[in-house]
């Protein structure tokens, strides 16, 4: 879902600048893309079969699933195919995903990751990445030229991309609000790492004064917190109310902090490496 809330902001953008836009998602995406965009084309189309076991071990998560997530990439370029065909599509973009490409029509690599936070013996992983991505025509790098957000994972860009600087979904809102709630907490990501989230800053919540939890898990909080699970909508008033927002370190949150120019305070879930880069990088700033 970070992938959908920074495609907001992009989606806005196109729009305003006269474009057609066809957006290819599942059916929970396309819910939250709908309450920003009423008219917008949909074009049903399934995702990744991610699995996250909860444990922290996302390398090994990824390994196991490698095979579905081969023949997942398979399909969708043929999938692509028929869209850009079907719809007389012009140009493609891709959030970061390989298989999202059209050899029809020029195709666009989104991400923010030109190197990714791998360890020397998974240098293997990062060719491959690489490689996949030189595949499409243009690289839009959601950073600007000195990588000031993403650090090293955003340095030297290759010679078909560009940094197109950060984007967010509350980039869609020109009115100012009063920074009136000092803490709100978003739980976010995969529903197993969303629930820690929680567990571990209630813990410490008498330290959190008027703390507020944005989340859409099923766990249940005490009495004295104040929740959001509603709408998009109704999570984004609170969150840009917020003066601290308390969330994973992932760096979808971290453009919202730097639009909503909102305080961050960053727990990377454990064994996510580019969370706990991310992490490190802005204690140190």
């Amino acid at each position: 879902m970070g992938h959908v809330a920074r495609c907001i902001g992009l989606i806005h953008q196109l729009q305003g600048q006269g474009n057609e836009l066809f957006v290819a998602c599942d059916k929970n995406q396309e819910a939250v893309f709908r309450e920003y965009f009423k008219d917008l084309i949909i074009i049903p189309h399934e995702g990744y079969p991610f699995h996250f076991g909860g444990k922290g071990h996302f390398g090994w998560d990824l390994l196991s699933r490698s095979r579905s997530l081969r023949s997942r990439m398979k399909n969708e370029r043929e999938e692509v195919k028929q869209i850009v065909l079907d719809n007389s599509i012009d140009f493609v973009i891709s959030d970061h995903r390989y298989g999202f490409i059209s050899s029809e029509v020029p195709s666009i690599f989104m991400t923010h990751q030109v190197n990714l936070p791998i360890k020397w013996y998974e240098k293997g992983v990062g060719i491959l990445h690489w490689k996949l991505m030189k595949r499409f025509t243009f690289i839009w790098v959601l950073d600007d030229e000195k990588s000031s957000l993403a650090g090293k994972l955003s340095a030297n860009c290759p010679e078909n991309g560009c940094y197109i600087g950060p984007y967010s979904r509350f980039s869609v809102y020109t009115d100012q609000v009063e920074k009136k709630i000092d803490h709100v907490l978003v739980a976010s990501g995969p529903n197993i790492y969303a629930e820690e989230l929680i567990h571990h800053v209630l813990k410490g919540k008498e330290a959190l004064p008027n703390l507020t939890v944005v989340h859409s898990t099923s766990v249940r909080l005490p009495e004295g917190i104040h929740e959001i699970s509603g709408s998009w909508r109704e999570k984004d008033a609170v969150i840009r109310s917020a003066r601290y927002i308390l969330s994973r370190s992932g760096y979808s949150t971290l453009m919202d902090c730097v639009i909503l120019n909102s305080h961050g305070i960053f727990i990377p879930t454990k064994g996510q490496a580019e969370q706990e880069y991310l992490a490190e990088r802005w204690l140190k700033r």
